[in-house]
Formats: C-alpha cells, structure tokens, sequence
C-alpha cells in the first residue's frame, strides 16, 4: 500500500520530500552538536569559577595573616620571648596597595 504510494510520487515529489528529510537531519545533528558545545562551555565555566573562588580564598586567607602576624599583642609576645623590648614608635602596619584591589 505505502509503495503504491510511493510510486504513485512524482519526481519532484520525492524531491521535495527527500530534502526536508534532509534538512530534519541536518538540523537534529546541528542541535545535538551546539547543545554538546553547550554543556562544554558550560562546565568550562564552572571549572573557571571554582578556580577564581579558590583564588579568592587563598586572598582572603594572605590578608588575615597579614592582619593578624601585624597585631601589636603578637609583637609584644613575640619581643618578650625573645627577651626583646617593644618601641611602639618603630611598629608599622602592612596595608595593601590600592592597585591590586
């Protein structure tokens, strides 16, 4: 019955016919290719933002020691173990500069 059919299609039926089968194909193997090209990208970017938070942690962790190996209680600790004595007026604090902020 379908062959009937079939035969019954003239050429610039099955023309017709055969390219937008065609063209359905193509454009399934495009979708499939941009949504795999996607999902790359995608996780790209998740790898890329785990790193910046990673950095971004490290940054954090570099300016809490620098805040807390400057408190005048440790150097006062640290100069009377070493039998040392504190002169407030020689102290100097660390501060970032403005360009890396």
């Amino acid at each position: 019955m379908i062959q009937r059919q079939i035969r019954q299609f003239t050429r610039v039926e099955k023309a017709f016919y055969s390219s937008i089968v065609g063209t359905a194909i193509i454009l399934a193997i495009c979708i499939i290719f941009m949504q795999t090209r996607l999902l790359q990208v995608q996780q790209d970017m998740t790898v890329i933002n785990s790193q910046i938070n990673e950095k971004q942690t490290e940054l954090n962790d570099a300016k809490q020691e620098v805040n807390e190996l400057g408190r005048e209680k440790r150097l006062a600790e640290l100069a009377s173990s070493q039998n040392m004595t504190q002169q407030n007026g020689n102290l100097k604090k660390a501060t970032p500069s403005s360009s890396t902020e």
